[in-house]
């Protein structure tokens, strides 16, 4: 039996998802490999692509050849305006767009700027993570008013087993930090090393935990140059979703240091598990929480420093936000509640194109 209405519309009806990643973990893979999962489990018939994958051109000719997809689900306008460009005739089905965060904020300002909009053009509607995203790009661009469409992303994290603080060389007298982030010079790594060294020589049991993919190499070498002179900073590398969670429990608060962002999606994990986050107030960021209520917005370096402070200082209000993050992210956040939106939405455009 469907799990739904919406999900019945879509019998007989196959659905392609084209990610630039899954190679490494990062927010596209992870994004667009949750949605296919959830949406499975709902019965939908739904497939997977990656740009990364040797034979995807190919792949994707033969698809078309057959007409295998009744749509196209493409993240980030930047990759997918490229496959558009290399395959025009994709054109002819009907096309969906996730804008993932650095192509609202980097791309859409930069030099692929007309590349990015030919896309947005193309598509018959664009889904952003949250109503700030939508509200600004209405504004800045109110040709996309009637497409544009917010859905959250959903929270997911499977169960790990337990990890005492001792395997990572850490007693439990520490104050631990964890900064869940690919390393890419958009995350912005260096601010939380800069903040917190200021705060170690004052509170010794401070310790920071850095989980993530290298991704971006000459960022990658700096940033671990920078940990291997930093005897509290301990770099665990790309740890396999299933059992971040584990990693996750072990620290007292999550850091986001992002200079922008889509939805800091590894910082509401940590969150839905009552760990208050200190956030970068960015784009992406901003919005996510209430500040001084889950956890606490940092302008800079300095005020990086002082929400730091403020929670190793005060247990309670440590512990109060964590109980906040936990309860927002389950009622903000929920994964079937996304997976849902995603249903409706593919059923709108297959309706309004006549299949």
């Amino acid at each position: 039996m469907l799990a739904n209405a919406e999900a019945r519309h879509l019998k007989g009806k196959k659905i392609l998802l084209l990610t630039p990643f899954h190679r490494s973990q990062r927010g596209n893979s992870l994004t667009s490999e949750r949605i296919q999962n959830g949406l499975k489990k709902m019965e939908i018939d739904i497939d997977l692509l990656s740009l990364e994958d040797q034979d995807w051109e190919n792949t994707m000719l033969h698809a078309l050849s057959k007409s295998s997809y009744a749509l196209i689900h493409g993240f980030h306008g930047l990759h997918f305006a490229r496959v558009l460009e290399k395959m025009p005739d994709l054109g002819q089905l009907p096309l969906l767009l996730t804008m993932t965060g650095t192509d609202i904020n980097f791309d859409l300002l930069g030099a692929h700027r007309e590349l990015v909009l030919t896309a947005m053009r193309t598509v018959q509607r664009i889904i952003v993570f949250n109503q700030a995203f939508l509200s600004a790009l209405a504004l800045d661009y109110p040709e996309f008013q009637d497409k544009l469409q917010s859905i959250p992303q959903g929270i997911q994290l499977e169960p790990a087993a337990p990890m005492d603080r001792k395997q990572l060389g850490l007693e439990e007298r520490d104050f631990v930090f964890i900064l869940p982030s690919g390393l890419r010079k958009v995350k912005n790594i260096e601010l939380a090393l800069d903040a917190l060294s200021q705060l170690w020589h004052q509170y010794p049991q401070l310790r920071l935990l850095v989980l993530g993919a290298s991704i971006e190499d000459d960022y990658s070498e700096m940033i671990m140059n920078r940990i291997d002179a930093l005897p509290w900073v301990t770099y665990l590398g790309e740890v396999p979703h299933h059992q971040v969670q584990a990693y996750y429990r072990l620290a007292d608060v999550v850091l986001n240091t992002s200079e922008a962002e889509g939805q800091p999606q590894a910082a509401l994990e940590a969150m839905s598990l009552a760990k208050p986050a200190i956030l970068t107030a960015v784009p992406g960021n901003l919005g996510i929480m209430e500040d001084g209520v889950q956890g606490l917005y940092a302008q800079n370096s300095s005020g990086l420093q002082a929400a730091a402070a403020r929670l190793i200082q005060d247990p309670k209000l440590k512990q109060d936000m964590g109980q906040a993050a936990a309860q927002l992210v389950g009622l903000k956040f929920q994964a079937q509640r996304e997976f849902n939106a995603h249903a409706a939405l593919y059923r709108q455009i297959l309706a309004g194109a006549g299949s």
